[in-house]
């Protein structure tokens, strides 16, 4: 925040002197400027070789901008090696950046009025490689390592830090619309075509962020008409995946295509201060996602799994076609609406909220399984009944009739299983509760459905018994007088 503040402020610096300086710049590009010593002075500064294909300078490109074309980066090297590799091409397996061209574009007259309109900065097909080795280190962190200072440059910084530090501090202030000294209006910043590749030595997990067209354009930003001048358009279109192994983490493996398109609103008009609020309608035009830890515990819900068993006739594999979610951030709070998207076998309906700062979340999520699964569930809970069966209730009661019971809850009016799910916790830790339907414990299920037949059996088991004692009395009577008739033969 204090950088950018700083930064505003060094433009309205820049404003007073630009005429001057774009001058002096564009009489020394005319004279100095050309493809070998651009080449040169960035292999001195990045400790990288460096080929460039086509360098358009002079004062007319200096005073509206310039093209650099067909540039080729290499990975780290040292002065030797950079000597080495003078007047040869950047090895294809040693690449860190390359790109068709950057573009860079200003307009000169309206910094005359307070105004600075940056047409374009553009980098066109690019190629980024990063990698991160076993250390921990990146291909990238040479670049970070400050340069080491000559002792009379050591000196000279810690003169500029101890004047610095005896200046009274002022309590650090957020960035307000009115610390910008002039108007901005820029074209368009970004990236087309690019394609980035990361690979994780130590996990093993590679990415590749593939057609990457991702750029702001028409920033509108004037702090003495902010009701009219607040605005940034987002766009971003891309595909996203993962190959190799990974280790840990709230997913899996992953191919996701994204086409968003959004709004971001830099300043709040009320407090003047920096506040961005984004507003993205954002697509997703295919995906494929494996091993997602919230869609497992969705599968796997305790009191579904008791009720009708796991949903695991599901693919591992969630995949889809034209998903699409409304997105809004604000103050660290990402909220999702009308988020949804199908496949062949379920339909997703998703909202809520996720905390940026914790990763808690907030979800409710509506499930649909398409027709087909209806059998397979009815399938699963017919099992779990006829293992809950005992006794001569088996004999007497059909485990299918009971499932048929046992489903209806689960279905929706065109006989499909429609679940609720409520998500809490975190996004590598979620905990996901089964809301609709609230089912009983199939043992009362099973219970309530077989009330009758077991007062049947009861009721028969008595007549049973019945009958049995009557038929001992009868016998008990009839052996009585026998005997007693044979006594009386006797006396006679």
């Amino acid at each position: 925040m204090g950088f950018l503040k700083r930064f505003l402020k060094w433009i309205g610096i820049f404003v007073g002197f630009v005429l001057l300086i774009i001058i002096a710049v564009g009489i020394a590009i005319m004279l100095i400027v050309d493809k070998p010593f651009v080449e040169s002075k960035m292999e001195e500064q990045l400790h990288r070789q460096v080929r460039i294909g086509d360098f358009s300078g002079g004062i007319f490109s200096a005073l509206s901008g310039f093209t650099v074309k067909d540039v080729r980066i290499s990975n780290y090297k040292t002065e030797k090696e950079l000597e080495s590799l003078k007047g040869k091409a950047v090895a294809d397996n040693d690449l860190f950046v390359s790109l068709k061209s950057f573009n860079f574009k200003v307009a000169i007259p309206p910094l005359l009025k307070k105004q600075f309109v940056l047409k374009e900065l553009m980098l066109y097909s690019p190629q980024i490689n990063i990698v991160r080795y076993k250390s921990g280190a990146f291909n990238f962190s040479d670049l970070l390592v400050p340069k080491k200072l000559t002792p009379e440059e050591r000196l000279e910084l810690e003169k500029k830090m101890k004047e610095e530090a005896e200046k009274p501090k002022e309590p650090s202030k957020p960035l307000k619309a009115d610390d910008i000294p002039v108007a901005i209006n820029i074209g368009s910043i970004g990236m087309e075509d690019g394609n980035i590749n990361f690979v994780d030595m130590a996990s093993e997990q590679k990415i590749n962020i593939y057609k990457v067209t991702a750029k702001v354009y028409d920033i509108k930003i004037d702090p003495a008409n902010l009701e009219k001048n607040d605005s940034v358009l987002l766009k971003v279109f891309a595909g996203i995946k993962t190959t190799g192994r990974k280790a840990s983490g709230s997913v899996e493996s992953f191919d996701i295509g994204f086409d968003i398109n959004g709004n971001v609103i830099p300043f709040d008009k009320k407090t003047r201060l920096l506040n961005p609020e984004i507003f993205v309608k954002a697509g997703s035009p295919y995906g494929k996602v494996t091993g997602l830890q919230i869609f497992n515990e969705m599968m796997n819900v305790e009191q579904l799994a008791k009720y009708s068993g796991k949903i695991d006739f599901l693919k591992k594999e969630i995949d889809w076609k034209n998903g699409y979610v409304k997105i809004h951030f604000k103050d660290n709070i990402v909220t999702f609406e009308e988020g949804r998207f199908a496949n062949d076998d379920y339909g997703l309906a998703f909202g809520g909220k996720i905390n940026t700062s914790s990763m808690g979340l907030d979800l409710k999520s509506d499930m649909t399984l398409a027709a087909k699964h209806t059998v397979k569930m009815k399938e699963k809970t017919e099992k779990l009944v006829d293992k809950a069966l005992t006794g001569k209730m088996r004999e007497y009661v059909k485990a299918s009739d009971i499932a048929d019971v046992a489903i209806k809850p689960l279905l929706n009016e065109k006989g499909e299983v429609f679940l609720k799910y409520e998500i809490k916790g975190t996004a590598e830790k979620p905990k996901v509760a089964l809301v609709h339907p609230v089912l009983k414990a199939l043992s009362d299920v099973i219970k309530d459905a077989t009330k009758d037949v077991a007062s049947q059996l009861a009721d028969k088991a008595k007549d049973v018994a019945k009958e049995k004692a009557e038929e001992k009395l009868k016998g008990k009577t009839d052996k009585a007088t026998e005997k007693a008739s044979q006594k009386l033969k006797k006396l006679f």
